[in-house]
This record gives structure tokens, C-alpha cells and sequence, in this order.
């Protein structure tokens, strides 16, 4: 578990999701779910729920109901939402907090079914981007915000993007919404190397530089069809080019940054592989510190 656990927090969760495949410990499980949740993968989230619901909700309850009624509500599965409520109200006690959960379900499933959209109000997402703490709600906002006319919230944007007690991709996610509503005009940005005023029309979205086109590429060919190695070392380029943004992706050729990406990939599998490339390694050490230095996001 202690493995699992140094993996969430270096990101990697595709990783995750292989490792508990086959695993009936609750804590290998709730972590796999998350992963997927995490991911976006919702179809296999409910999946995961369906097949291990009775070691999930013995062991995390209240974790789980909020999870499971986020997802099905998210994919307007409203019949569903109303069978789990049933499920889990017919629970043996769990506590008084989870028993007020509970109450609010319903109306929670009759606002969702009758709202084409999750609304949130202008006051509602400015307080949220200015003071809140909840991750999820976070993340639920952030990615509602392009149903907004950006310029009712953009002092609170400015606000939230200079927020160091929020995740770091959060921020940058902030900016990433800036960036494709074509905002013109100076922003302050907390970045992992401090503060920088930076214009959003100037500034090109990321994984979209020949740089990551490159690496990626040079990833395919290099990861010799090994799947595992592949999809976690691309996974590990998404994170590099998160926590890094939006200074440049490339700190050397793409052919060395890609061979350093594989190497982390074999890192955490715990795969051998020639060292003797010192600068290559060298290059490993440096990138993996970035990407572990960068919080994951939990929910």
C-alpha cells in the first residue's frame, strides 16, 4: 500500500489502475476508484462501484456515497441516483452526518434532472474561486466556467490564480480557460518558479508545442510496444508539461527528454535499465523532481 500511495502522489494513476486490478484489499480498491474518477473515466468508476460495492461502503461509506451520487448525477443517471439512495439509505446507521447526506439527495436528483446544466451562480463561483477549499467543488467550477461570460468573474479568476493554498494545476487550469476564451490582457500567474505577469493571447496552450509533439512521438517509437512503459511515460509528459506551465516544456533535445520520461516509467515499475547514459540520467533526476514535487490532486 505504502508503494500505492507514493504512486498517487507522484500521479500516477493509470499506473494505479493496472497494479489493483486484482486486488480485494478496501484501500488498493478506493484508491483504484479514485484513479478513475480522477481520470474521467466514469463509465469504469461505476463499474469499479458495482463490482466492489460491499468492501467499499463496509469500509468507506461516506467517501463512496459522495463519489458514487457525483458520478451518476455528472452523467444524468437520475433512476440510478434514486436506486443507490435507496441502497444506502437501508444501510445499517452509519452516523449523523451521513444521515443528513442522505437527505439532501433528493433534491439534489430533482434540480439536476430538471436543470439542463449544473448552474452555478456568478456569486456562487466567485466565492468558490476566492475562499473555497474542497477540491472537488474546485475542480466542478473551474471546468463549468465556459458556460460563463468570463468578464463577471474575472477579478475572482485573478484572484484564484494567485492562490497558493490551492493545487497547482488548479491554477494553471485557471489560466488554460483564460488562454482559450482568447483573454487579452496582463494576469498575474503563481507559478512553481513564483509570480508572472503574463497575457493569456500571447501564450500557447500546452501539449501543443512541436517540443511535446516530438517527445511524444519519440516515446512511441522508443518504448519498444511496451504498453505499460508507453502510457506511463506519456502520462508522465501531461504532468511534466502541467507543473512546468507555462514556462518551456524543453530543457534538452526531445530525443534526450523523451528518454528520460521512459526511464521515470521504469522507475516506478520497477523495470532495470542501462544507466550509462549519465546525462540522461542526470535529465530523469530532474524532471521526476519537478513532477513529484507537484501535489496530486485529491478529492
Amino acid at each position: 500500500m505504502d508503494n500505492l500511495e507514493s504512486l498517487f502522489e507522484k500521479k500516477q494513476y493509470d499506473l494505479i489502475i493496472k497494479l489493483t486490478e486484482s486486488s480485494n484489499d478496501p484501500k488498493e480498491r478506493f484508491m483504484r476508484l479514485s484513479c478513475f474518477v480522477i481520470l474521467g473515466k466514469d463509465k469504469e468508476a461505476l463499474d469499479e462501484i458495482e463490482t466492489n460495492q460491499n468492501i467499499l461502503e463496509k469500509n468507506y461509506p461516506q467517501k463512496l456515497m459522495k463519489l458514487h451520487f457525483e458520478l451518476l448525477l455528472k452523467n444524468k443517471l437520475f433512476d440510478e441516483a434514486k436506486i443507490a439512495l435507496k441502497h444506502y439509505q437501508d444501510l445499517p446507521y452509519i452516523s449523523q452526518e451521513v444521515e443528513e447526506f442522505l437527505r439532501s439527495i433528493p433534491e439534489r436528483i430533482d434540480n439536476e434532472k430538471n436543470s439542463k446544466n449544473k448552474y452555478y451562480s456568478i456569486d456562487e463561483i466567485c466565492e468558490t474561486l476566492e475562499a473555497e477549499s474542497d477540491s472537488a467543488l474546485i475542480g466542478e467550477v473551474l471546468f463549468s466556467l465556459k458556460n460563463y461570460n468570463l468578464s463577471q468573474i474575472i477579478d475572482s479568476l485573478k484572484i484564484f490564480m494567485k492562490r497558493n493554498d490551492v493545487n497547482p494545476n488548479f491554477r494553471t487550469f485557471a489560466f488554460i480557460t483564460l488562454i482559450d476564451n482568447k483573454f487579452d490582457g496582463e494576469i498575474e500567474l503563481l507559478t512553481r518558479n513564483g509570480l508572472k505577469t503574463l497575457n493569456p493571447k500571447n501564450i500557447m496552450p500546452p501539449f501543443s508545442s512541436n517540443a511535446f509533439n516530438q517527445i511524444t512521438k519519440n516515446i512511441y517509437l522508443e518504448s519498444n510496444k511496451n504498453v505499460t512503459i508507453q502510457e506511463t511515460a506519456l502520462h508522465l509528459v501531461n504532468c511534466y508539461a502541467l507543473d512546468i506551465y507555462p514556462d518551456d516544456l524543453t530543457i534538452d533535445s526531445p530525443e534526450n527528454m523523451s528518454k528520460a520520461f521512459i526511464m521515470i516509467a521504469k522507475d516506478y515499475i520497477k523495470e532495470d535499465y542501462d544507466k550509462s547514459e549519465t546525462n540522461i540520467v542526470s535529465l530523469k533526476e530532474k524532471i521526476k523532481s519537478i513532477i513529484e514535487s507537484t501535489p496530486a490532486i485529491k478529492l
